[in-house]
C-alpha cells in the first residue's frame, strides 16, 4: 500500500478533497470493502457542538428518509457514520453531478428541462410533505443534478434530481426558524407559522431562478418585505403557462397559494401535454410535408396524431399495459381503471411507483368523473388496494440480520405502515360511500366502504380530539359500532382481508381498550373479538393463514401484548 494514502476506518482511501467549508470538509474516496466504490465522505469538526450536534441529526434523517423512498431515489445513501476523538464522519454514495445553482450560472433551464426538474422537485416535496415535515429551504443550491456530462435533452440519460442539507427542516422541529432570503415567503421574514404552502414558495422561487437563470430579489431589502410583484419580474420570451404557475406558487398570501403538491404537479402536467402535443405536430405536418413534396395534405397531424393514439390504445390494452393505455386516454373505457387496479395488486403489493402513478395519474388530473359508470365501485376497489397491499418498503433481509432481527424489523415496518395505509385509503373510501351509484352495484362493498370510511375518519380525528380534551363517550361508542362491524370480517375467506381486519382490530384494542372501557364498552365484548381474532388466526399455536403475503403481516402480530393492555384495562375498570 502506498505509504502517503490516507486511510480512513481502515477502509476508506482518500483521493482527494471535493469541497470545503467553514467545520467541515467534504473527500472523494475508495470503499475497500466494497471492490472500490466511489464514496464522498464528509468530515464535520466537533470544535463547534452545535454543528456536531445537527451532523447527527441531520444524518439520522437522511438515513431514515432515504430508507422510506427507495423507490424515487431522491436521497443520498448513507452508508456510514462513525466517529475520531476530533471529528464525525458521514459517508454516502458519491453523487455524479452538480448542484443546479452551478448550472444555472451557466444558462437558465429551457421549457423541457424545467418541466422535468420542476415535476422532480414536486414530487419530493409530496414525498417530504407525506413525513409531516416542512423544508423552508428549498433552492437550487440544495438540489444536485446527475448525468450532467449527458445530452440527457437529446436521447441520452434522464435528467435526476438528488435533495441535500435538511438542516432547516431540523431546526423547524425544534422550533428554530431559518431561511434563505432570495427563496424566502412573507411569513418567514416576519417569523410567523410555517405550513407546506411555505415550501410551495420556496419551491416558486427555485423555479423562476431555474426559468429565468437569475436569483430572485431578497424578500427583505432591509427596510421592508417586498411584495413577490416586485420580486418576480419575468422576460417576455417566458412560457406564459410556465409563468403563471410560478407566479401562483409565489403568491404573498399563502391562501391564494397552490395549497398541496398535488396541485401543482397536475398543472405542470397539463403544461407539458401541451408542449409536447405542440412538438408532436410541428414534427408530423414536417414530415408529411417532406412525405408528399408540394402536393395536398389530406390529413391533418391532429387527425393522425389521434388515430395512432387510439391504435396504441387499443394495443397496450389487449397487452395487459393498462397504465400505458391510461396515459394515452384517461377516460374510463371498459373499466380500464379496475382492470388497472387488479393488475397493480396481483402481486399482493401496491408499491410506491404503482401509487404515484395512481396519485399523478388518476388523484392529480382528477381523471375518474362521477358521471363515468361505475365511478362509486372504481373508488372502492382503490380505497381497498390501499388498505390491503400497499407495501412501499422493501424487506428483503439484510446478510448480516439474524431471524429474531428480521422478526423484529418486519414488526416495526409493519407497525409503522399501519397508519399509512388507513391515511392513504382514507380519501377514496369516503368518494365511494358518498358515490351514487355503489350502494346499487354492490350493497356488500358500500357496506364495507362505510365501515372503512369509519376506521379511516377515527383515525383521523382520535390524536386532534384527544389533545382538545373532546374525545365524548359518543365518538368511542360510534367507534365500537364500526369495530363489531369490521370484527365480522374476521372469517373472511380471502386470507389479505382476514390478516387486515385482525390487524387493524388488535391494533384498536391494544391502544384504546381502556378508552373503551371507560366510554361504556363492556370488557367481555373487546375480549370476545380477541378470543375470535386468536382462533382465527393461529392453529395450535402456528400461524394458520396459508397465503405468505397473509403469514407474513401475521409475523408482526403480538396478542400476548394485547391481552396484557386488556387485563389491565379491566384490573383498572374494577378499581373505579
Amino acid at each position: 500500500m502506498n505509504e502517503n494514502v490516507r486511510l480512513l476506518a481502515n477502509r476508506y482511501e482518500i483521493e482527494r478533497e471535493a469541497g470545503r467549508g467553514g467545520t467541515s470538509v467534504v473527500y472523494k474516496a475508495y470503499d475497500r470493502q466494497a471492490e472500490g466504490a466511489v464514496r464522498a465522505i464528509k468530515e464535520i469538526s466537533k470544535s463547534n457542538r452545535d454543528i456536531y450536534d445537527m451532523a447527527k441529526q441531520e444524518s439520522a434523517l437522511i438515513k431514515e428518509l432515504y430508507e422510506a423512498d427507495k423507490i424515487n431515489a431522491f436521497f443520498p445513501n448513507i452508508i456510514h457514520r462513525f466517529e475520531s476523538e476530533d471529528c464525525y464522519y458521514i459517508v454516502q454514495d458519491y453523487l455524479d453531478g452538480k448542484s443546479m445553482d452551478k448550472l444555472l450560472e451557466e444558462k437558465p433551464m429551457s421549457n423541457k428541462e424545467f418541466i422535468e426538474a420542476a415535476k422532480q422537485i414536486c414530487l419530493f416535496m409530496r414525498f417530504f410533505h407525506s413525513r409531516n415535515m416542512v423544508h423552508s429551504d428549498m433552492k437550487p443550491e440544495n438540489i444536485m443534478v446527475l448525468n450532467v456530462n449527458s445530452d440527457y435533452m437529446n436521447g441520452g440519460s434522464a435528467m435526476k434530481l438528488k435533495f441535500i442539507d435538511f438542516g432547516t427542516a431540523i431546526r423547524n422541529m425544534s422550533g428554530v426558524s431559518g431561511y434563505t432570503p432570495e427563496y424566502a415567503a412573507p411569513e418567514q421574514c416576519r417569523v410567523l407559522p410555517l405550513d407546506k404552502r411555505t415550501d410551495i414558495f420556496n419551491m416558486g422561487a427555485t423555479f423562476y431562478h431555474m426559468i429565468q437563470g437569475k436569483k430572485p430579489l431578497k424578500v427583505d431589502n432591509g427596510t421592508r418585505v417586498l411584495s413577490s410583484a416586485e420580486r418576480f419580474v419575468f422576460d417576455k420570451n417566458i412560457n406564459s403557462s410556465i409563468k403563471r404557475i410560478i407566479q401562483k406558487c409565489v403568491e404573498d398570501e399563502p391562501s391564494k397559494r397552490y395549497q398541496s403538491c398535488d396541485a401543482l404537479y397536475k398543472d405542470l402536467c397539463h403544461v407539458e401535454k401541451k408542449t409536447s402535443l405542440r412538438i408532436v405536430i410541428a414534427a408530423m405536418t414536417l414530415s408529411i410535408l417532406c412525405f408528399i413534396g408540394s402536393g395536398v395534405l389530406t390529413v391533418s397531424a391532429n387527425k393522425l396524431e389521434k388515430t395512432q393514439s387510439k391504435e396504441n390504445y387499443i394495443a397496450n390494452v389487449n397487452k395487459g399495459n393498462y397504465a400505458e393505455a391510461i396515459k394515452l386516454d384517461h377516460t374510463n373505457k371498459d373499466d380500464i381503471y379496475s382492470k388497472l387496479i387488479s393488475s397493480f395488486i396481483s402481486d399482493s403489493k401496491l408499491d410506491t411507483d404503482e401509487d404515484n402513478f395512481i396519485i399523478n395519474e388518476i388523484k392529480s388530473l382528477d381523471s375518474i368523473k362521477e358521471t363515468d359508470d361505475n365511478y362509486g365501485m372504481c373508488m372502492y376497489e382503490i380505497g381497498n388496494a390501499y388498505w390491503l397491499y400497499y407495501y412501499p418498503y422493501d424487506v428483503t433481509a439484510d446478510e448480516e440480520m439474524s431471524e429474531e432481527e428480521l422478526e423484529e424489523y418486519n414488526r416495526k415496518r409493519e407497525q409503522e405502515l399501519e397508519k399509512s395505509r388507513i391515511f392513504a385509503s382514507a380519501e377514496w373510501f369516503d368518494k365511494a360511500v358518498s358515490s351514487s351509484d355503489l350502494k346499487n352495484t354492490s350493497e356488500d362493498a358500500y357496506r364495507r366502504a362505510q365501515v372503512f370510511s369509519g376506521i379511516c375518519s377515527f383515525y383521523a380525528d382520535i390524536d386532534r380530539m384527544e389533545k382538545e380534551g373532546s374525545d365524548s363517550s359518543q365518538f368511542y361508542l360510534d367507534m365500537w359500532g364500526n369495530v363489531e362491524e369490521l370484527s365480522e370480517y374476521i372469517d373472511e375467506s380471502n386470507e389479505v382481508v382476514s390478516v387486515r381486519v385482525c390487524q387493524t382490530l388488535l391494533s384498536l384494542i391494544s391502544k384504546y381498550s381502556s378508552k373503551f372501557s371507560r366510554k361504556g364498552i363492556e370488557m367481555e365484548k373487546q375480549q370476545e373479538i380477541l378470543d375470535h381474532i386468536i382462533s382465527k388466526v393461529y392453529q395450535d399455536g402456528e400461524i394458520s393463514y396459508s397465503n405468505d403475503y397473509a403469514r407474513s403481516i401475521a409475523d408482526s402480530f403480538n396478542p400476548k401484548a394485547v391481552q396484557m393492555k386488556l387485563e389491565m384495562a379491566y384490573a383498572d375498570s374494577k378499581e373505579r
